[in-house]
């Protein structure tokens, strides 16, 4: 492109005002249609600013194939190579040098950057290019980056930018930044809608209709063409078709992202003269890639996309129609060099019922991996970030359930080491997690070969009849294919271009956790991948078909017998989601021995008393769990009334005093009389400690259960009767008087005191409170007879602990001067008075000049 040419694009002319923007706002949101050259122009053209001076500029692109094109165009322009001035970092592949001054990244590589590094100090400009795709790396990172703008580095500019998008809503996310609209570079593109229907209105195949249109348009126009399908199996299907019939001057290339860059390339290779390409592709060619010389555009309008199921625990791939803001993205690729056309296999009609943008992943995918970043970044409440959409509760409780049974998570919901190390490794939690537990077992290679294995798409194209779901039979070949044996290539037809990556894959993540190549066993992966579906690990239920019943509680079932479905115990790894019974694509023999070895930590037994129907009285049995697996059970017989009882009393006491219909305010009470007596100054309290209370649980408990005969009827039980027959009158009093539930503030506020946290009672009840509403109490609050100090937790604005203390009057004397400065500079808003003491207390916002 010649310099007359990048003075001529839409974007040029609107630098000044980008330029601008930042300057002032720092922020910005650029709408600039296709062809304006914002993904090129505006990084080559921001880098000569002084505010850039010695800083780099982060380039952020959805998709690795836009990344490693990006990087080349801008690497042109400036007559380098890539890794010089411009470089780019994508999944196994990384070309910056020492001196890159522009990094075009896809979106999760910033994430792990800005967790490393979350001042991102050597960077001036991040820029999320098509932002409108909405990837949860993409929303992820604008709420880290925009954290790191408002609590780190007020200097660092961010930049949004798409063709479509609801740039509104992001301006207003952003502080209401500056928002600047770009005409693109196109030509005229007719769009010809053809719905893809018979003459009895039955719907063609999708890839027989995109024939029967391919066909139309080869009659109808000149120049390449650009077919969008919604997936692999469509394209190769389409392909098939179109290979068989079409003229030999016209060639026919398969564009999606698993396909080997030297297969991507070739879609990209100019036309001969005399000759036509058709590019068949799924999302991938939809926006930040110019296919040179394709001026026929020829939409399935469907996409497929994955949908998390917080029902089942599960993602499952469907077919969906685009969004209007995706049909117009398709469309402009036939207008990017000349004029064309735009075929499109719906009704004008239908045109007007699709939905405006599409539905961004935050809303619809498993938010394991989010929930384990947010508690890395130092929270687990998605709240305290900005969002343009905030991930679904549900989805996300479920998430930090997951985390919490892996080990990531403790029980307050907080990261740990583990955790630590699974969310810095990139690889979704599961695996991660697998992968560690593997390498204390002397398989942590064999595990990243899996790990590998399981974030590429299957590289074996079977028969539908002949699937077979074997995850045992992958990693053969990979190991046949990795010591160069042959025999695979005549029983299979497997893609080697996907083995290879898979190879590749393993070799870096066995360095990242520093896990030597060793010889592996496959029929170790069953135990391995236990670790990381626990919840999916299945158990027969009976010998006569192929159906299982998972840990979660949810069905599986395979459609035929084979290898894997004759054993008892499974791991199903890979299934369709289906909320009552899920079909099984990819799982792996495992052992009932094993699965005791492996958690027995987790393995529960229950006596449950129950009523039974047959003989009119009660019947025990004891059953053996993993979740929501029966392993073992016996019956329990010849059981009276009162040995029900004395039963239910027994399961009572092993699952521990909280499976007692506690209220709020029983626990409370239990909770400061125990504090009381544990101060030695109120003798005369009883002690009512979980011990005590369990060894004498007969004696207090027994009298309120009559008529009970199992644990969900517990909830009959009047809790607080059994409870208070332990204390007089005069001892409630006691404790109500030297254990209160809540202290007033000078604020006017009344907050509870904590006499409990995750690690047991305390020695000294907390009270949580903002600092601006202790202004003016120089003592410390006191209870248990004035003898004992609250310990106070003085919170910011934001309610986020800024000190801990129990010498009130010693942090206004010695340490407010130092937290001030702090907190000024955070919440400059807020009133922060030079004497604290003299101060009127506020639970609001106040002028800084009261």
């Amino acid at each position: 492109m010649t310099q007359t040419q990048i003075q001529s694009l839409p974007i040029q002319k609107h630098v000044p005002d980008i330029i601008k923007a930042l300057k002032i706002s720092r922020c910005a949101v650029i709408q600039a249609l296709p062809g304006a050259g914002k993904t090129t122009r505006i990084p080559l053209a921001l880098l000569a600013e002084p505010w850039l001076v010695n800083k780099k500029i982060i380039l952020l692109e959805p998709r690795r194939l836009a990344a490693m094109s990006c990087a080349a165009h801008m690497a042109d322009l400036l007559k380098e190579r890539v890794g010089q001035t411009i470089g780019y970092q994508i999944r196994l592949d990384r070309k910056i040098g020492p001196d890159t001054r522009i990094e075009v990244i896809t979106e999760g590589i910033f994430t792990r950057r800005t967790q490393n590094d979350p001042s991102l100090e050597d960077v001036g400009l991040v820029i999320f290019d098509e932002f409108h795709e909405r990837h949860i790396h993409s929303d992820l990172g604008l709420a880290l980056c925009l954290e790191t703008f408002e609590a780190l580095r007020d200097d660092l500019c961010i930049l949004v930018m798409s063709a479509t998008m609801d740039v509104t809503a992001v301006s207003n996310l952003m502080g209401n930044a500056p928002i600047i609209i770009s005409k693109g570079k196109s030509f005229p593109v007719e769009t010809i809608y053809v719905p893809s229907l018979d003459r009895k209105n039955r719907v063609f195949p999708i890839e027989t209709a995109c024939a029967s249109v391919i066909r139309r348009a080869l009659s109808e126009t000149s120049g390449d063409m650009l077919v969008f399908l919604p997936g692999v199996k469509e394209i190769k299907a389409l392909y098939s078709i179109l290979e068989k019939n079409l003229d030999p001057a016209i060639h026919v290339f398969p564009l999606y992202g698993n396909l080997s860059q030297k297969d991507q390339a070739r879609a990209f290779h100019p036309s001969n003269r005399n000759e036509r390409k058709i590019v068949i592709a799924t999302s991938i060619a939809e926006t930040s890639i110019t296919i040179e010389g394709v001026s026929v555009v020829i939409d399935a309008g469907l996409m497929r996309v994955p949908m998390f199921s917080p029902q089942t625990g599960m993602s499952r791939l469907e077919t969906l129609r685009i969004s209007k803001a995706s049909a117009d993205q398709r469309r402009g690729r036939s207008g990017r060099t000349k004029s064309g056309k735009c075929y499109r296999l719906w009704s004008e009609y239908d045109h007007q019922s699709l939905k405006a943008y599409t539905k961004p992943e935050i809303l619809s995918i498993d938010l394991t991996g989010v929930a384990l970043e947010l508690a890395a970044w130092g929270g687990s409440d998605p709240g305290q970030l900005k969002w343009l959409d905030l991930p679904d509760e549900k989805s996300f409780e479920q998430a930090k359930n997951l985390l919490k049974t892996l080990g990531a998570l403790d029980s307050q919901g907080r990261i740990t080491s583990h955790g630590k190390k699974m969310s810095s490794a990139g690889l979704h939690p599961r695996l991660a997690h697998m992968i560690i537990k593997a390498d204390k077992k002397g398989q942590g290679f064999l595990a990243c070969r899996i790990a590998a294995f399981l974030n590429e798409r299957d590289f074996i194209e079977f028969d539908q009849k002949d699937f077979d779901p074997d995850i045992r039979l992958r990693l053969e070949i990979i190991e046949a294919v990795t010591s160069k044996k042959k025999k695979w290539q005549k029983e299979f037809k497997i893609n080697r271009g996907i083995i290879h990556r898979i190879i590749e894959s393993e070799k870096k993540t066995a360095r990242y956790f520093g896990i030597k190549p060793t010889k592996t066993d496959i029929e170790k992966a069953g135990a391995l991948l236990a670790h990381a579906y626990p919840d999916r690990i299945a158990k027969k239920r009976n010998h006569r078909n192929n159906t299982f019943l998972m840990a979660s509680g949810k069905g599986a079932f395979f459609t035929g017998i084979n290898s894997v479905s004759l054993n008892n115990y499974i791991v199903a790894v890979h299934l369709d989601g289906n909320l009552q019974n899920a079909k099984i694509f990819l799982a792996v023999p495992y052992s009932k021995q094993d699965l005791e070895i492996d958690f027995f930590d987790r393995f529960k037994s229950i006596h449950t008393v129950l009523w039974d129907k047959k003989i009119n009285g009660v019947r025990a049995k004891e059953e053996i769990f993993f979740e929501k697996l029966v392993i073992q059970q016996r019956a329990i017989s010849d059981i009276d009334l009162d040995m029900a009882c004395n039963i239910l009393i027994r399961e009572i006491k092993r699952r521990g005093l909280a499976r007692l219909p506690w209220t709020k305010k029983l626990k409370t009470l239990k909770e400061r009389a125990v504090f009381l007596k544990n101060t030695g100054r109120f003798p005369n309290l009883p002690d009512l400690s979980d011990k005590i209370l369990e060894e004498n649980i007969v004696i207090w408990l027994k009298p309120f259960l009559t008529g009970v005969f199992s644990l969900k009827q517990l909830k009959k039980i009047d809790l607080g009767a059994a409870f208070l027959s332990l204390l007089t009158w005069k001892e409630q009093q006691m404790i109500d008087q030297n254990a209160p539930t809540h202290i007033k503030v000078p604020s006017g506020s009344k907050k509870p005191l904590k006499y409990r946290n995750e690690n047991g009672l305390l020695d000294s009840p907390i009270l949580e409170v903002r600092l601006q509403e202790m202004f003016g109490l120089s003592a410390t609050p006191k209870i248990a007879g004035l003898s004992i100090p609250v310990t106070l937790h003085l919170l910011s604005p934001a309610g986020r602990p800024v000190q801990i203390t129990k010498d009130l009057e010693n942090f206004w004397n010695n340490t407010y001067k130092d937290v001030k400065k702090d907190l000024m500079g955070r919440y400059p808003k807020h009133f922060w008075p030079d004497n604290p003491l003299g101060a009127e207390p506020t639970n609001r916002v106040k002028s800084k000049n009261r």
